[in-house]
């Protein structure tokens, strides 16, 4: 048996891919998605660019489209569950299986019997026949891409991953049998995130009833981050790889707001004579490219496309500013 495989619209980081795969089931899925997904961050320290995260992915409870049943890992392993039967179960029950596995023993992953990486993986059908599970995460290609591991593998994985601070989480897409099953689209939350966005404000601030704020930076100001990481490059003339994450998330990032304004016309939000569309495939394409740029560069260490890139990245930050603030402007009107 499989559940319904979806291919997210966002696959950078495994913490949105897996909740959106289940996600896009919900009936919903483009009035919550198109609400949120908005709103930037980084950390300093690392140079980690992500979406705002904290209260919509991951092992959050708080995802409104998802029924979750979170378990920890240490309880299910101390009380002698067979870990095959649990997952078939919670399979035939529907939820999708997410827990962390070493990916050693798991094959078409790249560390697959060359070294230990303990990762997430989910899994989403089972075939009795050749007791096989279905699963999906990054593969040897580093694709989000489905793929086959046998029980007695993952079993082998599952065994060597075991650890307290981690969880087994059990997802599905609401239905009417669930708790609040519907989602509307919240114009509101759109705006909010927007303005935080354009002024760089600390989003996690209208969230302290659920977490301490975070000291990480947000919005436009990124751009800036990323300026400083590139030219820390040069600088210090490293040999180092760049990481081509920052132009993937960033690519995807312009590619859910091109999805979102598509959305906007179609529900009458603005109006189609506006050039919003256009620009924000035009800096989804710049930040494609610019990854590409990166690719070439790992490999040639042709410090030219750093410089590339920097330059790239002042043009961008100053376009999708006037953009952004034009549109504040066009649906808060």
């Amino acid at each position: 048996m499989e559940l319904e495989l979806n291919q997210p619209p966002i696959n950078c980081y495994l913490h949105h891919a897996y909740p959106l795969t289940v996600a896009m089931s919900h009936k919903d899925f483009n009035s919550w998605f198109f609400s949120n997904y908005i709103q930037l961050q980084i950390n300093v320290k690392y140079y980690f660019l992500n979406f705002f995260t904290y209260p919509i992915c991951g092992n959050s409870i708080l995802s409104p489209l998802i029924d979750y049943k979170i378990l920890d890992l240490e309880f299910i392993y101390k009380s002698n569950t067979n870990i095959i039967d649990f997952i078939k179960s919670s399979l035939n029950l529907g939820y999708y299986v997410m827990t962390y596995t070493d990916e050693f023993f798991i094959p078409h992953r790249v560390s697959y019997m060359k070294k230990h990486f303990r990762h997430e993986i989910m899994i989403y059908g089972y075939n009795l026949d050749n007791s096989l599970f279905h699963v999906i995460g990054y593969n040897d290609t580093g694709t989000y891409y489905p793929s086959c591991v046998s029980f007695s593998e993952f079993e082998n994985s599952f065994l060597n991953s075991i650890k307290k601070t981690n969880d087994i989480i059990l997802m599905k897409a609401k239905d009417n049998t669930s708790y609040r099953p519907s989602y509307e689209f919240d114009m509101e939350n759109v705006k909010n995130l927007l303005f935080d966005y354009i002024f760089s404000k600390n989003t996690s601030f209208n969230l302290r009833t659920i977490g301490t704020p975070n000291n990480l930076v947000y919005g436009i100001s990124v751009y800036d981050q990323l300026i400083k990481y590139y030219e820390n490059i040069l600088k210090n003339d490293s040999e180092e790889e760049c990481d081509i994450r920052h132009f993937h998330l960033l690519y995807e990032h312009k590619k859910t707001m091109v999805s979102r304004l598509e959305y906007f016309v179609e529900k009458k939000y603005i109006d189609t004579k506006n050039n919003f569309i256009n620009i924000f495939y035009k800096l989804e394409n710049e930040a494609l490219n610019n990854r590409n740029i990166l690719i070439k560069y790992n490999i040639t260490k042709n410090k030219n496309k750093i410089n590339t890139v920097i330059e790239s990245l002042h043009e961008m930050y100053k376009e999708e500013k006037k953009t952004i603030e034009d549109l504040l402007t066009g649906i808060s009107s």
